[in-house]
């Protein structure tokens, strides 16, 4: 049996996901009423009733949806994970391929923190990746100088760091560029030579 849903479904509720998107650049989340996402969308309340119990539902399958696409696009698997310094990792393309596709979404939820437990969520799902990664580095024999805690706790931040900078920045560098930036700090680090030597 079919689970897909009816496309005017769809884009009934993209319309709401939308109208409470550009309500939330303009105004706090707290102020903002059903009349006036039913208003913004050019629906109305009735069927903004039949969809959603109340706004906070919404805004719930909003960030649900995002951090489900989230998970998917930066699964690790073992055929991917290359020390490949020179070429962009396959999950840094497609993570800021799929920020750069919902980029209006992430600058409001990220960068302006319109609710705030949802930057908390990306980080978890970050460190997913990045203690996944570590366990395919420990399995192919990599020792780490720092306990492995201290380095999962130190790479998921700097990663978060770098996405929330492109994004309040407009995105000035392709997902591409930002994927190969982020390989190359992930295994030889940002310099040219070891300054320490």
């Amino acid at each position: 049996m079919s689970t897909k849903i009816d496309p005017r479904i769809q884009r009934t509720k993209a319309m709401f996901e939308e109208a409470l998107l550009e309500l939330m650049e303009e105004k706090e989340y707290k102020k903002i009423t059903v009349r006036e996402i039913s208003e913004r969308s050019t629906l109305n309340r009735a069927t903004f009733y039949l969809h959603y119990y109340d706004k906070d539902e919404l805004l719930e399958q909003m960030l649900e949806d995002a951090l489900d696409k989230l998970r998917v696009c930066v699964q690790v698997n073992e055929i991917e994970f290359k020390y490949d310094s020179e070429n962009p990792h396959p999950i840094f393309v497609r993570l800021f391929n799929k920020l750069m596709e919902r980029q209006r979404f992430y600058k409001v939820m990220l960068i302006n923190e319109k609710a705030p437990y949802f930057t908390e969520s990306v980080k978890d799902i970050i460190e997913i990746l990045v203690r996944r990664g570590s366990q395919y580095m420990i399995e192919d024999g990599t020792e780490f100088t720092v306990p492995l805690e201290i380095s999962i706790a130190y790479i998921t931040t700097a990663y978060l760091g770098v996405i929330m900078w492109w994004l309040r920045n407009d995105m000035p560098y392709t997902p591409a560029y930002m994927a190969k930036q982020l390989t190359r700090m992930s295994t030889i680090g940002p310099y040219a030579e070891n300054p320490y030597l």
